[in-house]
């Protein structure tokens, strides 16, 4: 393969500042991803491994795939400095992001397979030795987790009634506003929403007066270059309100560049505008560039930051711990695949709602049914067959007398699976005769 770096002599002058994937990747003209911030950042022999690398990375891999494998390794480049990627380089990055890392890892251990310059043989050995622990996918759906796993219908039902009161009461944006309700209703990727243009959002007539608002979902897990789409249905209140939010980003487009739009232009702009980026805008005026490479879409942490504003604002407490309730785009999706589920809905449905490619990963909410069930039922039988045994033979002795009913405790001082009254809480069991 020859040598990219050789082949664009002005990569390290201004002019070569943004390199677009169709000049270096080899992708089409309308994917666009910069690694400007890698230029500026990374020595000569790293940017020449990385970006052959990053080459093959892009002919079978998603552009998303592609673009969070540049911005770790800024993440990774900015920490450590490293004059080439060595086993202390990697035992350094460890302690600062273990999650970036492991995402980072083969990543690395293929560019130093392919033989490009930049990394040395004994970091890729500690790369595979490494056991850089996440959780295993779907634990916190399995096990209910108040902090990670899926909301109740209760707990989703609150949040809904917190979104609208915080926006009521103009705690929120209506940007926040929208992407707040889309999410929590719909349980698409903020990286799905922030994508989202003018043109998008469609009315459909059905029959006579009866219509249909869809929006038109970019797909972002994908393997193929071209953009895939999924219409998907919303509720008329849902619908109003990202129209509203829709033209009002149109609007503040048309104020930067003092003109009306044309319905073309008009449907390439984003629902969900980067405010920051108007000032490109307000320079260049060619909105169909800036449009083509995302740069007027919002970041997708817009979300996640609208969520934790509404918990904080509306003092949402979560009945099952006591606290703030802990909430994120992930919960959100695992609550609809849940409820989905609990409906009654198979995997390829949930698969086909959620926009998963395969089923392969939303068996884990049908499986919680069954597992849940089972836990309940494992719990409920050992708490009531010692109430069944008193009743059907009586009580064996006074010492069964003591103990705590429903406890998960275990008595230490009469070595028993159930307190004696020496314990906290202890709730007697009385009027009952010894029949022994």
């Amino acid at each position: 393969m020859n040598n990219i770096m050789q082949n664009n002599k002005n990569i390290e002058s201004n002019e070569g500042k943004t390199i677009i994937v169709q000049r270096v990747l080899g992708l089409d003209e309308n994917s666009k991803i910069s690694i400007s911030n890698l230029i500026e950042i990374m020595n000569v022999n790293l940017l020449n491994g990385f970006i052959n690398t990053l080459q093959q990375y892009a002919c079978s891999n998603s552009r998303s795939y592609v673009k969070t494998i540049i911005n770790h390794m800024v993440h990774f480049i900015k920490n450590i400095q490293p004059e080439s990627i060595n086993d202390k380089a990697v035992m350094q990055y460890k302690d600062i992001h273990p999650t970036n890392l492991r995402v980072l890892r083969p990543f690395i251990i293929k560019w130093f397979e392919f033989g490009y310059p930049g990394v040395d043989e004994n970091a890729v050995e500690l790369l595979k030795h490494f056991d850089l622990k996440i959780k295993k996918f779907g634990q916190a759906v399995l096990q209910d987790d108040p902090n990670e796993g899926p909301l109740t219908k209760h707990e989703l039902d609150s949040l809904i009634k917190a979104i609208t009161n915080a926006y009521g009461k103009g705690e929120l944006s209506l940007s926040d506003y929208a992407i707040s309700l889309l999410i929590s209703m719909t349980g698409r990727r903020p990286q799905q929403l922030v994508l989202l243009k003018y043109k998008d959002i469609k009315k459909k007539n059905i029959s006579g007066d009866l219509t249909e608002f869809l929006i038109s979902m970019p797909r972002v897990k994908q393997r193929d270059v071209q953009q895939q789409y999924r219409d998907i249905a919303i509720i008329p209140h849902l619908a109003s309100i990202i129209v509203k939010q829709a033209n009002d980003s149109v609007d503040l487009v048309e104020k930067v560049l003092g003109m009306s739009l044309d319905d073309k232009v008009k449907g390439e702009i984003p629902i969900f505008l980067n405010k920051q980026s108007l000032c490109k805008l307000e320079k260049t005026k060619n909105i169909f560039e800036l449009t083509n490479n995302d740069v007027l879409n919002a970041k997708p942490s817009i979300a996640h930051a609208a969520l934790t504003r509404i918990v904080k604002f509306e003092n949402l407490i979560s009945s099952r711990t006591g606290l703030l309730l802990k909430i994120n785009p992930r919960r959100l999706r695992h609550t609809i695949a849940t409820l989905l589920a609990q409906d009654g809905h198979d995997a390829s449905v949930i698969a086909e709602l959620l926009d998963h490619s395969s089923t392969s990963s939303v068996g884990i909410y049908i499986k919680n049914l069954a597992d849940s069930a089972e836990r309940i039922d494992n719990a409920v039988t050992k708490q009531l067959s010692f109430l069944a045994d008193i009743f059907m033979y009586g009580m064996k002795s006074k010492k069964d007398l003591a103990f705590k009913f429903f406890s998960k405790k275990i008595c230490q001082a009469q070595n028993s699976d159930y307190p004696c009254d020496q314990c906290a809480f202890f709730i007697p069991f009385e009027d009952i005769k010894d029949n022994s």
